[in-house]
């Protein structure tokens, strides 16, 4: 009964189905794989870490590119009874040694591409040199393409993957799924973004991130197609639309970036029939655009974290009747709770601390005991978001805890400043920070960039904030971007703007607008 909630289980009755040797799973720019050949791929993934010396419970990291390998050597871990760990690329070498040195895995799998960075964390590595080819999976994989062997399947509460927090704070903590709480995570998205077996999702996130499991895992799971690409390109995603792409995840900019093409006009963009946005604040502009631009797409924006996956959103509907700011309502089976100061539920529209609970939340954080139980509590998850909820249940969020602004006394959440300023007619995007300040102790500045033809003046942008927030959360400096940086989980960088901004105020020359 255990295995009928793990996706490896999954994918082996979808692979020996009838439609499992004809239905296509996955294509990337160098092949493509039915249910059947992905089965087949990842449980002879399975079988070559087997005799590479890994057992079952190690810790098998991955170093690669977005593509067909890649899935399989993730599909086959879990397969295999081992855990999963995509190593966030973009890391250092310090920084990857220090994030898996909580890990110890056993093995670290690499392409070409970052086989240098798998070197450097010290850890044996097997590289895969032709992952990138176009060549039959079975060399792709190579050397970890082994014969298939019968394999136990993996117990449902045993550990099956770890994603890595987004680290703007020090050192990636690796937050840890079980095979249950993966199947429940999976089947959540599935079902609160309805999928179809006929949707081909056009994917290119790293798998380092929880769109793994939103817009690649879950589609899957749902029988549907997945077209995987090495990263995201504007014009390769608009030639995907154009073949027949009908389902897109991605930030606001991702979105600017697909309208800025000369390509846009001309792709057969009615062909996208689900669209799904988040990771930043979004205007009413930027949705009605949306509605437009993909007249037959179902458009919905969502909320998560590392720790628990997707656990909040809106639909089509709530955008239709005007609702575009914030991030909805809770997900069935998911209880949120905006605490006060003395932990009791804070009244309605009053800022507090996030707190959510659902069955398909991560376990803790691996290896670290302390940071695990100040995080997972008995009431719930406390990841240090702070948000406010409307009395019908809609929920703000306000920003981090420790984003946090004070200045003269009183508190400002960067977030719900940009939700006003985002909505400036010159303003294409934003982001709001505190910098010091002798005499507010911080003062609010945003960094925005300016819309196509248009210039951020501060002086316009202080004026229409007046009526829509108290005077002291309105943005005393401003400096103008070219665009706003974002995390390695694609999040706004609130940290290096600030930091960029307080660099580039040593300079005389490069000193923001003040009033």
């Amino acid at each position: 009964m255990g295995e009928d909630v793990t996706l490896p289980h999954w994918l082996r009755t979808l692979g020996s189905q009838r439609h499992g040797e004809s239905r296509r799973a996955l294509a990337d720019e160098s092949g493509e794989l039915t249910f059947a050949q992905l089965l087949d791929a990842a449980e002879s993934v399975a079988a070559g870490l087997l005799e590479a010396g890994a057992r079952p419970g190690d810790r098998i990291v991955t170093a690669m590119e977005p593509s067909i390998p890649h899935t399989a050597a993730v599909l086959g871990t879990l397969a295999g009874s081992m855990v999963a760990a995509p190593l966030n690329t973009r890391l250092t070498p310090p920084e990857a040694r220090s994030y898996l040195a909580r890990l110890r895995p056993a093995l670290v799998l690499a392409d070409a591409a970052h086989a240098s960075l798998a070197r450097a964390t010290g850890h044996r590595v097997v590289e895969l040199p032709a992952a990138s080819e176009p060549l039959p999976v079975a060399a792709r994989l190579a050397p970890l393409h082994a014969r298939r062997r019968r394999l136990a399947g993996p117990d449902e509460h045993a550990p099956a993957i770890i994603f890595g927090t987004g680290g703007t704070t020090g050192t990636p903590k690796g937050a840890v799924h079980t095979h249950r709480t993966l199947w429940l995570w999976l089947n959540a998205c599935a079902h609160g973004n309805p999928r179809t077996p006929d949707d081909v999702e056009l994917f290119f996130s790293p798998f380092f991130h929880i769109t793994l499991g939103t817009n690649l895992l879950a589609p899957l799971l749902a029988g549907g197609e997945v077209w995987v690409q090495r990263r995201f390109d504007a014009e390769e995603a608009l030639a995907a639309i154009d073949r027949g792409a009908s389902r897109l995840m991605g930030a606001p900019t991702m979105f600017a970036a697909l309208r800025a093409r000369p390509e846009f006009a001309t792709a057969r963009r009615e062909n996208v029939t689900a669209i799904r946005f988040g990771s930043a604040p979004s205007t009413g502009d930027f949705v009605h655009g949306l509605l437009r631009d993909f007249p037959n797409a179902r458009v919905r924006a969502g909320f998560g974290a590392t720790e628990f996956g997707s656990v909040m959103g809106f639909d089509h509907e709530d955008l239709l009747a005007g609702r575009t700011s914030g991030v909805g309502r809770p997900l069935p089976g998911v209880t949120v709770h905006v605490l006060g100061a003395d932990g009791a539920e804070a009244p309605p529209d009053t800022v507090g601390d996030l707190v959510v609970e659902c069955p398909w939340r991560t376990r803790g954080y691996f290896g670290l005991p302390e940071e695990t139980a100040a995080t997972f509590r008995s009431d719930g998850v406390h990841i240090g978001d702070l948000a406010s909820r409307s009395a019908d249940g809609w929920v703000h969020i306000a920003g981090r805890r420790k984003e946090t602004i004070v200045t003269g006394g009183e508190n400002v959440h960067p977030r719900e400043v940009e939700e006003v300023v985002l909505d400036h007619p010159a303003v294409a995007d934003a982001i709001v920070y505190g910098v010091p300040d002798e005499y507010w102790g911080e003062r609010v500045e945003v960094g925005a960039v300016s819309a196509p033809g248009a210039t951020v003046e501060l002086s316009d942008l202080r004026a229409y904030c007046r009526s829509r927030l108290a005077g002291y959360k309105i943005p005393k400096t401003l400096r103008l971007l070219n665009a706003i940086p974002l995390t390695p989980n694609n999040k706004p960088d609130r940290r290096r703007v600030r930091a960029d901004a307080l660099a580039a105020a040593r300079a005389p020359s490069s000193a923001p607008r003040t009033r």
